[in-house]
């Protein structure tokens, strides 16, 4: 089974689901960054998100302190733009969600993905990013995702929905539905990989 996202710890859960504004810790968030940039990564990250269910729809956001307070940045897709702040962390900083509904169920997200996607790729491009997913969600191990043990199957790309999307795979074309696994042995033996559409996301498969 392909699991696209890991909940994030413990430590970025609510104190109360009920309420209509939550607020996170921001060393959660900021621990999970820090192991990307003592990585180094050229082509991939992660992302936090927030599900798009009817009673999480981000109302607004911020980034506090005791010393002040910044919006927060997020896009319509609730994807959350968290900073790498040094003293954000030392401040003890919260981040603050204010929802459309009473928040039940609601929590964050993270997804190790590439930082661009492209229409073309070529074998040395995937074999890097293949590569630099497996090196960060191996640095993960030792937070709470069980998920990351195991070397990744392959690549995902995924698509918008209704799109029809085309996939050509070392010169054989095929029709794809909203995703498109490839797997490691594929990537160990192809030349080339072109899509009729840029894929939306392209993150790790693991089985």
């Amino acid at each position: 089974m392909y699991k696209k996202w890991w909940l994030v710890g413990l430590c970025l859960c609510a104190t109360n689901l009920h309420a209509e504004t939550i607020s996170l810790e921001y060393k959660g968030f900021y621990d999970r960054l820090k192991q990307v940039n003592k990585g180094n990564y050229q082509l991939v990250e992660i992302t936090f998100s927030v599900p798009m269910l009817p009673n999480c729809l981000i109302q607004s956001g911020t980034i506090s302190s005791e010393l002040n307070s910044t919006p927060l940045t997020y896009t319509k897709a609730q994807r959350l733009f968290i900073p790498f702040d040094d003293a954000l962390k030392d401040q003890r900083a919260l981040v603050n969600l204010e929802f459309e509904g009473k928040a039940d169920g609601c929590g964050i997200a993270m997804q190790v993905r590439a930082k661009q996607t492209l229409v073309t790729y070529d074998k040395a491009r995937l074999t890097q990013i293949a590569s630099e997913m497996d090196a960060l969600l191996g640095a993960m191990q030792g937070f709470p995702m069980r998920y990351f043990k195991e070397p990744i199957a392959g690549l995902n790309f995924e698509f918008a929905q209704g799109q029809a999307v085309t996939v050509t795979l070392d010169g054989h074309e095929q029709q794809v539905n909203r995703s498109f696994k490839l797997s490691t042995e594929q990537l160990n033996s192809l030349t080339s990989l072109q899509f009729s559409q840029e894929p939306t996301v392209l993150s790790p498969w693991v089985k």
